[in-house]
């Protein structure tokens, strides 16, 4: 099933819990244990939107979100999900 989700990620550019949920017919709650699950073992990675394309050490992905304040991180609204190299290589090597 993670395999799955991973695929579904991979052919789109916006993933939410909510849309692949719909489009995998399963409970939203049980895919964003997912997705937890999913950057727990380093296959996704969360990207604030408003970050730009320069990578960062903290993140690997942004360098503002050291710079932002704890309020700020909190209003973010909406989280991006990326495939991370391992995610990509775990897609191209399932059947």
């Amino acid at each position: 099933m993670l395999i799955r989700v991973l695929r579904e990620m991979a052919n789109s550019e916006l993933n939410s819990h909510t849309a692949l949920a719909k489009k995998l017919e399963l409970d939203p709650e049980l895919v964003k244990q997912m997705f937890l699950n999913l950057e727990t073992m380093g296959y996704i990675i969360s990207d604030d939107p408003s970050c730009v394309d320069d990578k960062c050490e903290e993140c690997g992905v942004c360098c503002t979100k050291k710079n932002k304040t704890e309020q700020e991180k909190l209003n973010v609204t909406a989280t991006r999900w990326k495939l991370t190299e391992k995610g990509k290589e775990a897609v191209l090597k399932s059947p």
